[in-house]
């Protein structure tokens, strides 16, 4: 064999190799990922946001949900709520149905494999019947406090609702919920959680391993962007202490990646800015 068709040769095989490799490592990656505003809580105290910062001002605060792809595996992180009595009650407006917001981006409720829940108060932890094929992520901490220490105390129940508790707890003997204890890595392929507690005592941020990097979604460890650039404290929760040093963990997690907070009204109004994709003024794309 000559010298040159040696070198093209084994020119190709690098060139396959490289091409192998590179497709293999995104194979584990989430290649899209969106997140979507299904309520909206109208003009809502911001220091009830920012712990001392902003009394008198008021801010229309989104509920959403983030759903990923990697594959044919879908995840949802958070379940949001679905009683909206309950979420009459704490003044949500402009509830629009999982399917029809979920529609928009190609998923439907029954697609949702797995969901991540970031804490179980009413507004993220209220919606596990709207995904019937789906396993719940639940740090251990919360499914115990929520059921067990906390309902001795009158202050911590706040935000917090007995039918959605007694659904986790009915779901995890039906071997539908898969408990975490602490920081885990991949508790599925390119999925990790991250215990962020002061919120409740087992808030978790969850951290995607995605073809645009890393991106973390924050559930209620962090409401807005100020809360952790600033260290503002959440205006409601447990501990304002455990709150800032769980800031500490949850910047070390990012790294130079992208942030999504819990309830940032920046996301829909000015998605470019923080590198997101606006879809339409509900939905907005992360990675695509």
């Amino acid at each position: 064999m000559k010298i040159k068709s040696i070198v093209a040769w084994t020119l190709a095989v690098l060139a396959i190799s490289v091409a192998f490799a590179t497709h293999e490592a995104n194979a584990q990656k989430f290649d899209k990922m969106y997140c979507v505003n299904f309520a909206t809580l109208a003009n809502y105290p911001l220091d009830a946001l920012l712990f001392g910062t902003g009394r008198g001002e008021k801010v229309n605060v989104p509920f959403q949900l983030c759903l990923a792809k990697s594959g044919n595996t879908v995840v949802s992180l958070d379940s949001g709520f679905t009683n909206m009595e309950i979420g009459q009650k704490w003044g949500a407006k402009d509830y629009v149905d999982y399917k029809t917001a979920f529609a928009k981006v190609g998923i439907k409720p029954e697609d949702v494999q797995y969901v991540t829940i970031g804490h179980m108060h009413w507004d993220h932890g209220g919606g596990l019947t709207a995904f019937p094929n789906a396993k719940f992520i639940v740090q251990t901490r919360e499914l115990e406090f929520a059921a067990g220490s906390m309902t001795q105390n009158k202050q911590a129940k706040a935000g917090f609702e007995v039918a959605d508790i007694l659904n986790l707890v009915k779901l995890n003997w039906e071997g539908r919920v898969i408990l975490v204890d602490g920081d885990v890595k991949d508790v599925i392929p390119g999925l990790s959680v991250y215990l962020t507690p002061g919120h409740t005592a087992g808030t978790q941020t969850v951290c995607l391993d995605t073809t645009k990097g890393n991106v973390c979604y924050t559930s209620d460890a962090v409401y807005m962007y100020r809360n952790i650039d600033e260290d503002i404290p959440l205006g409601f929760g447990l501990n304002l202490y455990q709150m800032v040093e769980s800031y500490k963990k949850i910047r070390a997690a990012v790294g130079k990646g992208t942030l999504i907070p819990g309830h940032e009204p920046l996301l829909y109004s000015e998605p470019e800015k923080h590198g997101l994709k606006k879809i339409d003024d509900r939905t907005i794309a992360v990675v695509e």
